[in-house]
């Protein structure tokens, strides 16, 4: 590939995708070449099918090969939060003298920090914040007079068998070149902007069958959980209590409404098996609450584990397919929450929908690794 292309590779809740994308004008990127492949996704920190990982990388590679018209020698690869986990260290390196501090300095404030972590891998690490010798927190301390520096670094991780684990299924598929990335930490960079994160945000990706939840502040990840739940769930429960099929179930689902009291003959219409069929708002509303209630309880005891202090004006951000299409959910949610919602998803025209979240910020975050 040109040295302007980056290659990404998503897994998504259910489904593995391969972006091809190049930088545009204004900060921006235009995508170039997309592959897909459905899967089984995962659940507790594991694939569910790993022994069809593979064949199904392997099916979205050559799409995407397909549409570039060559091969894709190198992979950023998102690791999404169940594989994953953080730290946050304090770093200091003392200068004997006050210097103005370069950029040589600060690489070296993090080489000679040598920070390891038994059985894992450091995959992202990221400055929250940096102490100069007038006790100031800076952002950014190029240029300024200092005879010490310390810095608040986020580090994100993944286990060293995980690593080992893609690292052979890439090799099966012809890919020899992979970079990890932390799925949460890019899409935090890439959807919130830089003033909403000064003093920390929440970012829910609710996707199909998992949810992480993270806590961002500046640039660096301070937080991470994940559970086994999200959006395909309530499908999963209109299918079983009205007896649908999936796909009638999926066109319920986008169909609800929360935030309207409905009157008790008033009905939601769907195609069941090639025929309209109505189903009272009243009782499908109630399945889907029930569900709903669950994963903010599940949101709720991720922040509560979190080791690092949460504000209760921090604002949540909630992206992915999960439960941005409902609408009415976000008013649901802050009564649960007791917190602010705000749906977000990618800013171009072309690309606004939650559940591009997750691919579109990996080839942000490659673009801004390449660059540097």
């Amino acid at each position: 590939m040109a040295k302007s292309e980056v290659a990404i590779l998503d897994f998504g809740s259910s489904k593995i995708t391969i972006l091809v994308g190049t930088k545009g004008v204004n900060s921006t990127f235009k995508i170039i070449a997309h592959g897909s492949c459905d899967y089984a996704g995962f659940m507790n920190g594991e694939f569910i099918e790993p022994e069809n990982l593979s064949s199904a990388i392997s099916y979205a590679k050559n799409q995407a090969e397909n549409a570039l018209g060559k091969k894709i020698k190198r992979l950023y690869v998102g690791v999404p939060t169940e594989f994953c986990c953080s730290t946050l260290e304090k770093i200091s390196l003392n200068f004997n003298k006050r210097i103005r501090i370069k950029q040589k300095n600060i690489d070296k404030l993090f080489d000679n920090a040598k920070i390891s972590y038994e059985g894992f891998e450091i995959i992202n690490k990221t400055p929250i914040y940096f102490l100069l010798d007038d006790e100031n927190r800076v952002l950014n301390p190029l240029g300024c007079l200092s005879s010490y520096i310390t810095v608040l670094a986020s580090y994100v991780l993944v286990s060293k068998d995980f690593y080992k684990f893609l690292d052979a299924i890439f090799c099966e598929v012809g890919v020899y070149t992979i970079e990890l990335i932390s799925s949460a930490l890019a899409e935090s960079l890439y959807l919130i902007e830089p003033e909403l994160r000064q003093n920390g945000a929440l970012l829910v990706d609710c996707g199909f069958i998992t949810t992480s939840v993270n806590a961002i502040m500046f640039e660096g990840i301070t937080d991470l959980k994940s559970f086994s739940l999200g959006g395909g769930y309530i499908t999963s429960d209109l299918m079983e209590v009205l007896k649908i099929p999936f796909d009638s179930a999926e066109q319920l689902k986008r169909k609800l409404i929360l935030s309207v009291e409905p009157y008790d003959d008033e009905c939601y219409e769907v195609l069941v098996n090639h025929q309209i069929k109505k189903f009272p708002v009243r009782i499908v509303n109630e399945i889907c609450l029930a569900r709903i209630d669950m994963i903010a309880e599940a949101i709720l005891k991720s922040l509560k584990t979190f080791k690092n202090r949460i504000s209760d004006d921090m604002v949540v951000y909630l992206t992915g397919g999960g439960l941005n299409f409902i609408k009415g959910v976000v008013p649901y949610l802050e009564q649960v929450l007791n917190r602010k919602v705000i749906l977000i998803a990618p800013t171009p025209l072309q690309y606004n929908k939650p559940d591009l979240s997750s691919s579109l910020s990996l080839v942000d975050a490659a673009i801004n690794i390449e660059e540097k």
